[in-house]
């Protein structure tokens, strides 16, 4: 699978007929599309798959959106990438149903998960979240102490806004032991995240399943966090392997800001003065991430790692993720002027690999 996320509206044909010449042939394109304006997509090849955020509010007014939202441990409400709680009924419903949607349209070869996790450490302070009524009824059912998270997630909350404080550790890889020694309930916390996760993500799997059962042949995939992300976010490559067809850990080497991006995600770590700052990331520390999930992941997954496309390395980035045999790659984000670095990640991608030596 050779693929980029975004495909510009203007010119849309051509541009669909541009990146079957350069030998992709895929697409992701967000809520707005239906079948109708995939049709260039369609005509050029292309199979087109949709994604939209899981837990999203951003088609409410303020006011709307107000129940919903995630809250920290003192009760207050924050948003984090125009999401509510993970744990939301009609928040997860509203994603069920698009999805059901598009899988019947017959136009779309699957749906990319996105948004699927908790709040990040680029949140700021929505991160220490959620701890409303519907996480406390979650975490009884799911048996997990409600109050020694929201005890110890308020501590290191505190802890991190200490004007005394110093990094706990260099790297996320040795991060989480000392933190999760001086409070406890933030393991049981981070443990109740990623339960939830897969709680909804396995939800969605049977409904696409209840639809392929029917005749449809429709995939599932998440954009998920680097592995050395992934822990803080409510998301587990092992768990997650099974109910998915296609996992693409989203590996931007210098984008920002925004979510997900490794640069402002260690940055946020950092800005809680949990890592220290650091230098910019290398196309080798991208295939490092690359390597990291093919370890974390069955063989039979099919890892499709989401790679930076305006990036002026990108075909070192490219060449460095491919080492890690990779069954696919994926770029982000293709517009209007991104032409000549698919020029650049193309022959990359598509070029005969050497493994390295043992």
């Amino acid at each position: 699978m050779l693929r980029t996320y975004g495909l510009p509206k203007e010119s849309r044909a051509s541009h669909a007929h541009f990146l079957k010449s350069h030998g992709f042939d895929s697409v992701v394109l967000g809520p707005d599309e239906t079948p109708l304006t995939i049709q260039p997509a369609l005509d050029a090849n292309l199979n087109v798959w949709s994604c939209r955020p899981a837990f999203s509010v951003r088609h409410l007014p303020s006011p709307e959106a107000a129940p919903y939202l995630s809250q920290d441990p003192d009760g207050h409400p924050l948003i984090w990438f125009g999401s509510g709680c993970p744990n939301e009924p009609a928040l997860r419903q509203a994603h069920l149903h698009y999805i059901r949607t598009v899988a019947e349209s017959g136009a779309f070869a699957g749906f990319m998960l996105d948004g699927i996790r908790f709040a990040s450490p680029n949140a700021g302070d929505a991160f220490f979240t959620c701890f409303c009524p519907r996480c406390a009824a979650q975490a009884d059912a799911l048996g997990y102490d409600f109050d020694a998270m929201r005890r110890d997630v308020s501590a290191l909350r505190h802890w991190c806004r200490s004007a005394d404080a110093s990094p706990l550790a260099a790297d996320p890889d040795s991060l989480l032991a000392p933190l999760l020694i001086r409070w406890p309930g933030v393991a049981e916390w981070l443990r109740f995240r990623e339960a939830c996760v897969r709680d909804h993500v396995a939800e969605v799997r049977a409904a696409v399943d209840h639809l392929n059962a029917r005749g449809a042949q429709f995939q599932l995939g998440a954009y998920l966090f680097a592995p050395l992300l992934a822990p803080w976010v409510g998301q587990d490559y092992p768990a997650l392997a099974p109910l998915l067809d296609v996992i693409s850990p989203m590996l931007y080497r210098t984008l920002g800001p925004g979510d997900a991006c490794l640069t402002t995600e260690w940055a946020g770590l950092a800005a809680l003065n949990l890592l220290p700052s650091r230098a910019e990331f290398t196309p080798r520390d991208v295939g490092r991430q690359v390597r990291l999930a093919r370890e974390s992941l069955p063989a039979t997954s099919r890892l499709v790692p989401i790679l930076q496309l305006a990036d002026d390395l990108v075909a070192g980035v490219t060449a460095a993720a491919r080492l890690a045999a990779p069954d696919g790659l994926d770029f982000f984000v293709y517009r209007t002027g991104h032409e000549r670095y698919v020029a650049l990640a193309a022959p990359a991608a598509l070029a005969a690999t050497t493994p390295p030596a043992p």
